[in-house]
């Protein structure tokens, strides 16, 4: 009985390492340290549902020749695990500051401080390196869905 019970606690121990090795890093291309600075957008895709329409897009932009609806964001790390953005729109033929938000981070989730967002959005980084930040925002309520994958270059 002994060997039995033995053997069955060696099978659980081996099953459990395997599974601990087989897991992977979700944040392997997540790097908080290249997070701040000016990032300028390049794509911006996603879709809206709204009454059981849906819309979608997937537009193309050059930050360093920018055109109206071109957008840039100023990343700023304010105090240990929180950053304010700065965002900008294009128009008129120059950068206009459109807003200022504070977030936090959770693993790869930006959280709002001071109440910015809704309990129906998520707002994840995918990717963050020296050259490249992509972030998804995804939202879902009573009105329908909302997705958007926003890619980023450094400037």
């Amino acid at each position: 009985m002994k060997i039995l019970r033995f053997i069955g606690m060696a099978v659980i121990a081996v099953i459990m390492s395997v599974n601990f090795v087989a897991c992977s890093d979700d944040d392997e291309d997540i790097d908080t340290a290249q997070l701040e600075g000016t990032w300028g957008l390049t794509n911006d895709e996603g879709y809206e549902v709204y009454e059981g329409e849906k819309e979608s897009w997937n537009d193309q932009y050059d930050p360093a020749n920018p055109i109206s609806d071109c957008e840039k964001v100023i990343i700023s790390k304010i105090a240990d695990n929180t950053y304010s953005v700065t965002y900008y729109d294009y128009y008129n033929n120059q950068w206009h500051q459109n807003d200022i938000e504070k977030f936090t981070l959770d693993g790869n989730n930006l959280i709002p401080v001071d109440g910015g967002g809704t309990e129906f959005t998520s707002v994840k980084l995918l990717v963050v390196n020296s050259s490249q930040l992509v972030v998804e925002q995804k939202e879902t309520d009573e009105d329908g869905d909302f997705y958007r994958k926003m890619t980023y270059k450094r400037m």
